[in-house]
């Protein structure tokens, strides 16, 4: 595989993006009234199932900053083996590790709470497709509708995420030779694709799934690939300032995440796009103020651990959940004033901290070293 220089800045913002999602969900789903508290000064976490789609964006750039040596002429076998195996070492052991505690967590209610277990979202059919990774390819669930095959509910994306890793080695022999001015296009048109996609099917994107988030994901993988082709070029640093464009890139995204447009919803989900684009450009270079700030320890450390913080979290919220009843036997958190809400949120992400921090160590890294060291083993490799 290609020697590649570490941009720790973009590792950071992949932690910030892990956190915006977690309190999401939790303010959301969790605690819905924290999230109702919260939308009357800003709409910011309301709104933060968008940050999804900057992981969708950061991983076509950075797939592409790491493998563009190997697949620039030609997408040989050795090379796609080793790259897709390396990729699945990368998700597929804390993914099934969840999935094993969700299943635990399913004996726990049957055994304690004498409730029903492996039923609606839970139940057997969903948790054949979630170990095989096959949770958006329900072809039995209407593709505009909400479909029960999630039992790790953010884990959709790996879903979509591995499809697209099939392909794009494929895509980068494609893109990677084209022009400045073809480039143009393609972002523009793939930018077009993508607002209609959303039109035509959700009316936004937080509820693209199944099906449709094949392309979701594979088209602003495409606007990642683009970018990092800018950024390889450089001739934007030569002519804007990076704290400049920064600026612009934050400001643009905390006013699109601020709002919240009953009407055109696909409008105000299309435009943060750009912006997100935007903000890996200016950024990627470290020399910047919010470079150096993306650059520090504690920030690293989020970023690092942040596959775990995103895959965690949400068996995190069902444990919660489970113990609520079990100890209270009541509704999780029911009762609670908006304060102590919100007290709870704070106490949530700190838990959720400490959980990835352990799955990270003592899970994501052993399992991914381990595998990947098979790679080495494989013929020709």
């Amino acid at each position: 595989m290609s020697i590649y220089k570490h941009i720790k800045s973009l590792t950071s913002l992949r932690g910030i993006a892990a956190l915006v999602v977690v309190l999401h969900h939790f303010s959301s789903y969790g605690l819905p009234k924290t999230g109702s508290t919260l939308s009357t000064y800003s709409n910011f976490f309301t709104n933060g199932y968008l940050w999804v789609d900057f992981f969708f964006i950061l991983s076509g750039f950075i797939m592409t900053h790491v493998y563009a040596e190997d697949f620039y002429l030609k997408v040989s076998l050795n090379h796609y083996c080793s790259y897709l195996f390396s990729r699945f070492a990368r998700i597929y052991p804390l993914h099934i590790f969840i999935i094993f505690l969700f299943i635990g967590l399913e004996f726990v209610k049957a055994f304690l709470l004498n409730t029903s277990a492996f039923t609606g979202k839970f139940n057997l059919t969903a948790l054949v497709a979630n170990i095989f990774l096959l949770q958006a390819f329900d072809l039995k669930c209407p593709p505009l509708l909400w479909c029960n095959t999630y039992w790790n509910e953010p884990a959709w994306s790996i879903s979509v995420e591995f499809f697209i890793y099939c392909i794009f080695p494929f895509l980068l022999l494609i893109l990677l030779k084209k022009n400045h001015k073809i480039d143009l296009i393609i972002y523009s048109f793939t930018l077009v694709s993508i607002l209609m996609l959303i039109t035509f099917t959700c009316g936004n994107l937080d509820t693209i799934i199944g099906i449709p988030s094949i392309a979701r994901c594979g088209l602003e993988c495409i606007l990642g690939i683009i970018t990092y082709k800018i950024y390889c070029r450089g001739n934007y640093k030569k002519h804007f300032n990076l704290n400049f464009l920064a600026i612009i890139a934050i400001t643009w995204i905390i006013l699109i995440m601020h709002y919240y447009w009953h009407d055109f919803r696909n409008i105000h989900d299309w435009l943060i796009l750009p912006a997100f684009s935007l903000l890996i450009l200016s950024v990627s270079i470290n020399n910047s103020l919010i470079s150096n700030f993306l650059n520090s320890q504690l920030m690293l450390y989020i970023g690092t651990i942040s596959y775990s913080i995103y895959m965690v979290h949400w068996f995190v919220l069902e444990l919660l959940k489970v113990f609520w009843l079990y100890k209270f036997h009541n509704v999780f958190c029911k009762g609670f004033t908006e304060y102590q809400q919100l007290i709870f949120l704070g106490v949530f992400l700190m838990i959720i901290l400490l959980a990835a921090s352990l799955t990270y160590r003592f899970v994501e890294v052993p399992a991914r070293n381990y595998l990947k060291s098979k790679i080495l083993e494989l013929p020709g490799i």
